[in-house]
């Protein structure tokens, strides 16, 4: 994980651009290397946590004409070159290979990456500025238009009186952009994928905000979006759930159907490999240990963020399979204070109960595993102070309450005073695919009797919120969370994963005939039951803003939230 900068202009000096408070941020991302470099006007700058190769990796990388920043991971490289070296150095020996005279090799180069990343690319030769997030969005980049014709692009920014911005957003992970600096009006865009309606329109809110130009080039098309997905037998759960069955049983009978277990052990592969790849990827050393030079170290490397609910659970029990044996795993747990300053306040919340019931069930299942739950609790006016002082920096461009609510419960959980793991692990994207939306539930409810009526609305809800899961949801939490020298890693959403779950039929994923947490994310249920958990796998679906209890049901999750303007700044950042 890394903090990257780089600001380009035109006719100004772009070393004022990057002030101490962005740099102190950037620095919080990537606190074990940092450097930064200026060539042609171009200011270019990163900040490097530890978590591949032998040894840290700074950046810029410069190789011939070509300067890099990476942040991310890339998992389908061959492993004995990510234990030699970090796959930014493997990067840009890759793309020094290719003919930047033409974009045709990169473009193939970036078609075989698999993984979280952003990167942005400086052609010293070619006076050219490629940047991209990968096609599932999965880490944060900012985009921002300046005075002066000055543009930025960071993991995170700052906005303060002296630098703001005329228009900031999160770069939509449409493809790669390319830029010249002598035309920085003009922008040529090779798009992962045709542009679907929603992708248009986040192109033209981008281009009018940077005031650009746009062409569209050649579509890229990563090679897992080409996947030739296995061909489940048929099996619909409405038909095998049917019938006056006890919930008990349920599972069991279910499990029985050659189909399901069918669905079940491809699903088990994928979501094992990919635990495996975001587990194991990471430096020898935990946060603590990182500076100390013995090599040794028996902390814990790696956290869960765990409110006891099935997806989380589910990662714990795999994430035992690749750990070290002798190394704890850390399952951290936030709970908010309900009322400021409450003589009889006490921490347990939804999300505090579940963890310690699922708790039980990870030591019966993981008997040799040192479990460590970090209990997090958080007082409303420490709520209030960092999030005035601190946290709403990190959630910038975004303004919601919902917004607020989720930066806050996560930044907390990451923060956690006791935790040594550099990677933190998420259950993000396990309700998109699956189902465990009760906006899912009422789409499929108000669709009519008709079960085909059904399966097409639900469909369709499932597709829009996987579109829009990046905006939704990543690039805050990545922001957030590396803000506490962590890496958040979310295994769900894995490129052949999530193409596999995608194309099961919604009725092969989820049954809203059955009740609330039973039929929401069945599928997902089952494959837990079939791991050995069994509490877990009934347990109602919960959003961590209420399970937390940091939420204020009364507020609406789309509206402004008055911590997050930033339109009457003072001239320190602080409203």
């Amino acid at each position: 994980m890394c903090g990257i900068f780089c600001a380009i202009g035109q006719n100004n000096d772009v070393s004022c651009h990057l002030h101490s408070a962005l740099e102190e941020l950037l620095h919080n991302r990537g606190p074990d290397v940092q450097d930064k470099l200026i060539v042609d006007n171009v200011l270019l700058a990163g900040n490097v946590l530890w978590q591949q190769g032998a040894a840290p990796q700074k950046q810029p990388l410069v190789e011939n004409d070509l300067v890099l920043l990476f942040n991310g991971d890339l998992y389908n490289l061959d492993e004995k070159k990510l234990k030699s070296e970090a796959d930014s150095a493997w990067l840009i020996k890759e793309l020094n290979k290719c003919n930047m005279n033409e974009d045709e090799q990169l473009l193939a180069l970036l078609q075989q990456l698999e993984g979280p990343y952003c990167l942005i690319l400086y052609n010293r030769r070619e006076k050219a500025l490629y940047f991209c997030r990968d096609a599932l969005g999965r880490n944060s980049l900012i985009i921002e238009r300046h005075p002066n014709n000055c543009l930025k692009l960071m993991s995170t920014s700052c906005p303060v009186l002296e630098h703001m911005a005329t228009a900031a957003l999160e770069l939509p992970p449409l493809g790669l952009y390319k830029l010249r600096l002598a035309q920085l009006n003009e922008c040529c865009l090779y798009p992962w994928q045709p542009l679907n309606e929603q992708m248009q329109q986040q192109l033209s809110t981008l281009q009018t905000a940077m005031e650009w130009s746009m062409r569209l080039g050649q579509t890229i098309a990563p090679s897992w979006l080409l996947d030739k997905l296995l061909q489940v037998s048929s099996f619909d759960l409405y038909a095998l759930a049917a019938g006056d069955i006890p919930l008990e049983l349920l599972h069991e009978r279910l499990l029985g159907n050659e189909a399901v277990q069918q669905a079940l052990s491809k699903l088990d592969e994928l979501l094992q490999r990919s635990v495996a790849a975001r587990v194991l990827h990471t430096a020898p050393v935990c946060r603590l240990c990182g500076d100390s030079g013995s090599g040794r170290c028996s902390h814990a490397k790696i956290c869960i963020l765990f409110s006891g609910g099935i997806d989380c659970s589910i990662l714990a029990v795999l994430a035992d399979k690749y750990v070290p044996p002798s190394e704890p795993i850390e399952l951290i747990n936030v709970a908010f204070e309900r009322v400021a300053g409450a003589a009889d306040q006490s921490w347990s919340v939804p999300d505090r109960q579940t963890s310690l019931q699922s708790l039980l069930e990870l030591q019966r299942l993981c008997p040799q595993r040192s479990w460590q739950l970090l209990q997090v609790n958080v007082s409303r006016e420490q709520l209030q102070q960092q999030l005035a002082a601190h946290i709403r920096q990190l959630i910038y461009p975004l303004q919601t309450v919902l917004d607020e609510s989720l930066g806050c419960a996560f930044w907390f959980a990451a923060a956690a005073a006791d935790s040594t793991a550099r990677v933190a692990l998420l259950g993000s994207g396990a309700d998109e695919l699956f189902g465990g939306y009760s906006r899912h539930r009422n789409a499929w409810r108000r669709a009519g009797p008709s079960a085909a009526s059904r399966e097409l609305a639900l469909r369709q809800e499932l597709e829009m919120d996987w579109q829009r899961i990046p905006a939704r949801n990543l690039a805050r939490d990545d922001r957030i969370i590396a803000d506490c020298g962590k890496t958040a890693r979310a295994p769900f959403i894995e490129e052949h994963l999530a193409q596999f779950v995608r194309s099961l039929a919604p009725q092969q994923r989820c049954c809203y005939a059955l009740p609330e947490g039973v039929g929401d994310k069945l599928l997902l249920r089952l494959y837990g039951h079939r791991l050995g958990l069994r509490d877990a796998t009934l347990l109602k679906k919960r959003a961590i803003q209420f399970g937390s209890r940091i939420a204020d049901k009364r507020q609406q999750a789309t509206q402004i939230s008055e911590y997050l303007r930033f339109d009457s700044l003072q001239p320190n950042g602080v409203q």
